[in-house]
């Protein structure tokens, strides 16, 4: 057939309404898949800096599972509080977490896997010591702050190895060793007025610490250490369990004996440190005049002294005594009883050793990205002593709709935490008062005596107290601990 042509000067006439219609669904169709692929590959998306990413490296599993746990639901107690109070920079908190298995190198491998999938901003965490040493050495590398509820080896007090990229809620044992220490030899009353010790402490960051900060203050204060201090190794899950038998005859056998033990471990290794001396006991009668004197460590009534006191073992543990700061023996500030009754409807069971401090942690962090207006590592490590401590308008656990209106409004804050005022110094370390607890007539745990905060301070070494020596405690209030000039 033969084509007709449009005669000339004729318009062309339109196209029938349903292809018009269908061209038109086209262009909008078109339009709304540009628009998604621009959502999608963030073109509207929120700026990563605008939301706070956190994770946690805690003990859920291994020999400090006991704590874990708990630590981590007291982080997510605090971050649903903030989250239903508008969040950090107007966005919920994003919360990642990671299981240690109390192991250093598993904590390590745990804070990667954080910073690089998860992109997170401050990492909380870990339990241990042992496992903060591996965790700070990645959160420092990539700009992460990291920040612990129960890390209290005086090794952390250092910004060779921290660069500031640290701050923990828990006190520093540096100040728990001048306290065992001083109890152990002063002849105040309620003291021990011992002149001879020894000291035993697992073979971790927190056990070589802490057992050296008392060496050197028994010493310090007047007293004889008879041996150095003795090094044990941890107890390793699917590994044998270690004998400490020898361990303890080589500073308990001395000449002159030594009439204080002080015990730094974990239940675990506490547990079988005991056995140890109960069995060897027999054989060196003499063991029976030495007082045994425990960290807080092995603060816990039913993982440690219940498994003592209880069949099988039915260990006679009435003469224990030991140290703990003053919140882990009950003595706590005004706010905590509220707390603690929140996280009990949260979590339908009571808080235990480093709940709050785990808590406040996450509320630190939390109140350091508002402040600096940016959810990003550094602005954490910027701003992080600014809210913690004075001057400033106090805010209070549960507190975040105040503290975000202060802050909107240019005031500063002073956080007052469920573990207590947590005022951080440039190390990143709160100071503490401590108690000593013993045993009571049924077995349980009581405090004996207290060591109020400024009493504690009073008894730290002037400094600086020791040389700067590598893998060596430093004074955290020296100016070779701070690496700067004060």
């Amino acid at each position: 057939m033969e084509e007709k042509s449009i005669p000339s000067g004729e318009a062309p006439k339109p196209a029938p309404k349903g292809k018009g219609m269908w061209i038109g669904i086209a262009v909008v169709v078109v339009v709304v898949v540009v628009l998604l692929a621009a959502l999608l590959g963030g073109l509207f998306s929120i700026p990563e800096e605008r939301v706070l990413k956190i994770g946690t490296v805690l003990s859920i599993t291994g020999t400090l599972a006991a704590f874990g746990t708990k630590n981590r639901q007291g982080v997510v107690m605090a971050a649903e509080e903030i989250n239903a109070a508008g969040g950090v920079l107007d966005q919920a908190i994003q919360l990642f977490h990671q299981d240690d298995n109390t192991r250093p190198e598993t904590a390590r491998s745990a804070a990667a896997t954080l910073v690089s999938q998860n992109r997170v901003d401050a990492i909380i965490g870990a339990t241990g010591s042992g496992q903060c040493s591996t965790v700070i050495e990645v959160a420092k590398a990539n700009g992460v702050f990291e920040i612990s509820g129960s890390c209290t080896s005086p090794r952390f007090s250092n910004d060779t190895l921290t660069a500031d990229w640290w701050a923990r809620t828990a006190p520093s044992d540096a100040l728990q060793g001048v306290v065992a220490a001083s109890y152990a030899h002063s002849t105040s009353a309620g003291n021990l007025s011992f002149t001879r010790a020894a000291v035993i402490g697992i073979d971790n960051a927190y056990g070589t610490g802490l057992a050296e900060v008392f060496h050197d203050n028994f010493i310090r204060f007047g007293g004889t250490m008879v041996a150095p201090a003795e090094i044990v190794p941890e107890i390793v899950a699917g590994s044998p369990v270690p004998d400490y038998t020898t361990n303890l005859e080589t500073i308990l056998n001395t000449n002159p004996r030594p009439e204080v033990l002080y015990i730094v471990a974990y239940p675990p290794e506490g547990i079988q440190i005991i056995k140890n001396f109960e069995t060897a006991s027999g054989a060196n009668p003499a063991w029976g005049s030495i007082q045994l004197l425990f960290s807080e460590g092995v603060f816990e009534q039913a993982a440690f002294l219940d498994v003592l006191r209880n069949p099988p073992n039915s260990y006679n543990i009435s003469a224990y005594l030991g140290t703990a700061p003053s919140p882990y023996g009950g003595v706590r500030g005004a706010d905590y009883p509220g707390w603690a009754a929140d996280y009990q409807t949260r979590w339908s069971t009571a808080p235990g050793l480093f709940d709050d401090n785990n808590y406040d942690g996450a509320y630190l962090v939390a109140l350091a990205a508002q402040k600096g207006g940016s959810a990003t590592g550094a602005t954490i490590r910027a701003n992080i002593v600014s809210v913690a401590n004075p001057p400033g308008t106090k805010v209070y656990p549960g507190e975040w709709a105040k503290a975000r209106s202060l802050l909107a409004n240019g005031t500063d804050v002073d956080y007052e935490g469920a573990s207590g005022a947590v005022n951080i110094d440039n190390l990143g370390d709160p100071l503490s008062g401590y108690v000593v607890w013993g045993i009571n007539a049924t077995g349980q745990a009581v405090n004996r005596q207290i060591f109020p905060e400024p009493l504690v301070v009073s008894l730290l070494p002037a400094p600086p107290a020791y040389a700067p020596e590598a893998n060596r405690y430093l004074a955290p209030w020296s100016p070779e601990a701070r690496g700067k000039e004060e």
